[in-house]
């Protein structure tokens, strides 16, 4: 079958599938327990690690019956659909695409350390739910690889964490058949792999990979099944190509693409002739099996044939195979019974536990009342940050605008004048959500690569700590029910592991790593969107900002790599309350089913990774903002207004989210800006900075403009200069903005209204990286960051209130000279471009 699918499609993979095929027909006929009707909570999993392989998983699926009649369905039209537009079998293994995918895999390595994080969530699903003679969770996870995931860093990461954790219930299975793409193996890799993995405290076992007796793998996997201390790999010595003939077998070619003796083959093993040759007592029972059935088809009108058909599947076979699938589709039936004793077992005893787990198998995996914690939490913040936080007049006339101004739009002259709130760091801020959301979900579990004491992220009195049962006694909590996992310095393994969680079922996977870090595991971040994962991932330290351990650390790409990722929610906050919406974004790819209409993806979008990216230092705004939408539902709408350009607004007109510029009523139009400064993170707070400055220029400006006016005659001052009137808008997310429609992104940025200036401003970013979608211009970094104090680093790449302001200015005043005014006539008198400027500040 694998054959003829590859030979259909003309592409695709058939060396590790004839190798390996012994292995498969061990697996699915007598190893593994599965469900081919119910995604099965307690099924075993299986991993195909080398996913260039999955010719071999579809046909086992499609001969277990998986999916049968349904959308998904591994049928034999989809086989023959193999590596085609929208059919379920696509050219490496897709998660949610294909009945019986766990995972999506395909760069090497990648499925390997998913099957640690299956195992990590069988041993904690265990720990936490089984209880005398109710063994719910106790399945194994079974993974393919081959020798180019043995090679990856990933799986070396991965390998070591499985023993160190103990992790019995994985077993690897090893495609040792000494063959890559360009050539034999020792060109490159003359390790010695068992001795490897026995330092990793593995158990390593042997076979002949080639064998056809399915008792040979069942007896190693009962030998690794027999002790409860180690991961095993079990090293099958293989053929590349197995049974493809002389010449083809064994070599490097046989590794993708077609086979030159199909036809050979074919004969060899699909006519009662080929298969008499032989002698062997098994290939001539099956040549009375293929004689039977090339009976059955000439009387079912078909003509007399000596080989079977392409894409066929002898009836015996198949029912065999089927009736297999239905086993299991009972043994998931049984399941189901079992838990419902085990409710009626301890819910009187253990409410808690039952209520958790009866939430969790119906699909809920967070409760109803953490939002109200961190409700509380917010309150309690924002009473703090009120208390003494300013308010900014777009006048300069209210009560806290004082201070003096200066007429010279110089950075080095101008300082933004009153008192600084003190305000706590991003990556605390986000701790401290992350702590109650912890504490109020058991099905949370995630970890951090060895810097959780500076990103935030571990709670030892909430979750404990994940490792086997015999450190409990060295560190208190430690069991395999903790919910914290210490990852080491292994930043890729970690997030493929939270992958492996993620399709486990059941659980809620998180890491915390500084923003840098997260490049080591960008493919990984990867595989996650295109599964669509939700993951959530947490990154501080996100900009020139953290100062001293220099560019090596200062992420200035890092931003704009993860927002070209397609389905991945990348949200930089500006505020706590920003904070609290990104959490709840993230909460409700579990809890609500998403309908965006903005999206090319064939695939429906439910969930998807979300990645919230803070600060190392304080990160909060300078003075209150004015609209009446706040952080928390701006996150929603991934831009909104913090400050806008009136200081008393009707109410009903309050509130740029619900009240589009175009729709305003003729008695009460909003004015409208001439600059929107754009930011998120911690620029929001420079743009807002800024935007005072800007304010006290434009004043010091028009005193002295018309301190000019008296002595010229009235009909030639053709307008009053007014203050300039600056929009700031907060924009943490830019896909959830991108999803929003075109009236709400016109009401937000002014984009219907050519002659609006609009900058955007994020010392996260780097240029030529997507923001010209938003704004006229941008200051961005222009390359990396320097070693140093946050705010020395910040003045010497100009990114201050001052430099920004002098920088806006700049260009609001070519701007005001270039563009075009409806009336314009010569420059004649007084009619000078500053007359101009003055118009135009005023058109609106």
């Amino acid at each position: 079958l694998a054959a003829d699918m590859v030979h259909k499609a003309n592409s695709g993979h058939l060396g590790a599938v004839f190798g390996c095929a012994p292995l498969a027909n061990a697996l699915w006929s007598s190893i593994m327990h599965f469900s081919p009707r119910k995604r099965w909570i307690n099924r075993d999993r299986f991993v195909l690690s080398a996913g260039h392989a999955s010719a071999l998983q579809y046909v086992m699926l499609h001969l277990t019956g998986h999916g049968l009649g349904g959308p998904y369905d591994v049928s034999m039209d989809e086989l023959k659909q193999f590596r085609q537009a929208g059919s379920s079998t696509p050219g490496h293994p897709e998660f949610r695409l294909t009945c019986g995918v766990e995972v999506t895999t395909g760069p090497l390595g990648q499925g390997f350390a998913n099957a640690v994080g299956m195992a990590i969530a069988e041993a904690h699903l265990s720990a936490r739910f089984n209880r005398e003679n109710f063994a719910l969770f106790d399945h194994y996870i079974f993974c393919l690889a081959g020798d180019g995931c043995l090679m990856e860093g990933i799986s070396s990461e991965a390998a070591s964490l499985a023993g160190h954790l103990r992790l019995h219930k994985l077993i690897v299975f090893y495609d040792d058949n000494e063959t890559s793409i360009d050539g034999k193996t020792d060109l490159a890799f003359s390790e010695d792999v068992g001795a490897r993995f026995a330092a990793y405290h593995w158990n390593v076992l042997r076979i002949d990979g080639s064998a056809f007796d399915s008792a040979v793998y069942a007896k190693a996997v009962e030998e690794a099944k027999s002790q409860k201390e180690r991961p095993t790999i079990v090293i099958m010595k293989t053929t590349i190509g197995a049974g493809a003939g002389p010449g083809v077998e064994g070599t490097a070619g046989v590794h993708g693409g077609k086979l030159p003796n199909l036809e050979s083959i074919r004969q060899r093993w699909f006519s009662p002739q080929g298969l008499r040759e032989s002698g062997d007592p098994v290939d001539a029972r099956i040549a009375d099996m293929v004689q039977e059935e090339l009976d059955e088809l000439a009387q079912a009108g078909g003509e007399k044939a000596t080989i079977l058909p392409k894409f066929f599947v002898p009836r015996r076979i198949l029912r065999r195979f089927r009736e297999i699938g239905a086993q299991g589709d009972r043994k998931a039936d049984q399941w189901e019974e079992l838990v419902q004793l085990y409710f009626r077992a301890f819910r009187a005893s253990e409410p808690d536990l039952v209520a958790d787990l009866d939430s969790r198998v119906d699909g809920k995996y967070l409760t109803d009342n953490w939002e109200l914690q961190v409700h509380n939490y917010l309150v309690k913040e924002q009473k703090q940050i009120y208390a003494g936080l300013r308010t900014l007049s777009n006048t300069l006339d209210g009560p806290d605008d004082g201070g003096e101004t200066s007429s010279e739009p110089s950075p080095k002259k101008q300082k933004v004048n009153g008192t600084k709130p003190k305000y706590k760091a991003g990556r605390v801020y986000v701790s401290e959500v992350l702590k109650n959301f912890v504490r109020m979900n058991p099905a949370v579990i995630g970890g951090s690569a060895d810097v959780a004491s500076s990103v935030g992220g571990h709670f030892p009195e909430i979750q404990g700590h994940f490792l086997p049962p015999a450190y409990a006694e060295k560190y208190p909590g430690a069991g395999y029910a903790g919910r914290y996992i210490h990852f080491g310095v292994r930043e890729h393994a970690c997030l493929a592991i939270l992958n492996g969680l993620a399709s486990a079922s059941c659980l809620v996977p998180f890491s915390t790593l500084f923003t840098v870090f997260y490049q080591y595991g960008l493919p990984a971040i990867r595989m996650a969107s295109i599964s669509k994962f939700p993951v959530l991932y947490i990154g501080s330290h996100d900009s020139i900002d953290l100062g001293e351990d220099g560019p090596t650390h200062q992420p200035v790409e890092v931003l704009p790599q993860l927002r070209a990722m397609p389905n991945l929610l990348v949200i930089r906050p500006a505020n706590v309350e920003e904070i609290v919406g990104a959490f709840q974004v993230f909460a409700s790819m579990y809890t609500v089913k998403q309908a965006i209409s903005q999206y090319v993806d064939p695939k429906p979008l439910v969930r998807r990774p979300v990645f919230i990216m803070t600060s190392r230092g304080e990160l909060g705004l300078p003075y209150r903002p004015n609209t009446a939408i706040s952080g928390q539902d701006g996150v929603w709408k991934g831009a909104y207004v913090v400050h806008d350009v009136y200081d008393d607004l009707p109410a009903n007109m309050h509130g740029c989210s619900s009240t589009p510029i175009k729709s305003s009523s003729a008695a009460h139009p909003p004015p409208l800006p001439d600059i929107v400064l754009i930011g998120s993170g911690q620029d929001v707070a420079l743009v807002m900075k800024a935007k005072e400055i800007l304010l006290q220029w434009s004043k010091a400006f028009n005193d002295r403009l018309r301190a000019s006016f008296p002595g010229f005659p009235a009909s030639c001052v053709k307008a009053s200069p007014s203050m300039l009137k600056i929009r700031i808008v907060s924009m943490p997310c830019w896909e959830l903005f991108d999803e929003q429609d075109q009236d709400y992104q016109d009401s937000v940025l002014c984009s219907n209204y050519r002659e609006i200036l609009r900058i955007y401003v994020e010392k996260a970013a780097t240029k030529n990286t997507g923001h010209d979608k938003y704004a006229h211009f941008h200051v961005l970094m222009p390359s990396y960051g320097l070693s140093g104090k946050a705010v020395d680093v910040e003045s010497k790449l100009e990114f201050t209130p001052e430099y920004i302001a002098g920088k806006v200015w700049s260009s609001w005043v070519d701007r005001g000279r270039l563009l075009p005014q409806a009336g314009d006539t010569a420059d004649v008198g007084f009619s000078t471009w500053v007359s101009h400027f003055g118009r135009r500040a005023g058109a609106h």
